[in-house]
């Protein structure tokens, strides 16, 4: 008996489907992703020889140069700002750090009124943020 159908030739090269389909699922993941990053501020920070690099998930208190306060790019009151270190003081666990970022131009008696309102409200782990500076060399 003769055959009717002609015989389909194999492709030698895979089917690449699937891959393309997996590669536009990671393209749309970085996508989405980097819309939700999260974007610093841009301040100046005073600049120190002992600065070291920080990373967690701190309670974020900006102080800026007016001697303002603001969390979340939102400004706080002194009032709101001890309701936060004892809400983050409160948490199951390990307490929250707090993250103090001063602008350069704050002046010291701003930032010492923070400090102290900071500790008085329970914040006992506090990172201040600061700018490496060049670390002068020691010689021999």
């Amino acid at each position: 008996m003769i055959p009717l159908t002609r015989r389909r030739r194999e492709s030698p090269l895979p089917d690449v489907t699937p891959l393309l389909d997996v590669v536009f699922i990671l393209l749309i993941f970085f996508v989405i992703a980097a819309a939700f990053a999260i974007h610093g501020i841009d301040m100046r920070l005073p600049r120190v020889s002992t600065a070291r690099t920080y990373a967690g998930n701190p309670l974020e208190i900006v102080l800026d140069a007016d001697g303002s306060l603001s969390h979340n790019k939102q400004p706080i009151t002194a009032l709101d700002l001890a309701h936060l270190v004892r809400r983050a003081a409160e948490g199951n666990g390990a307490a929250r750090q707090i993250l103090l970022i001063p602008d350069r131009d704050a002046s010291v008696d701003a930032f010492l009124h923070t400090v102290t309102l900071i500790r008085d409200s329970g914040g006992e782990h506090l990172v201040i943020a600061a700018e490496p500076a060049a670390r002068p060399e020691t010689r021999p």
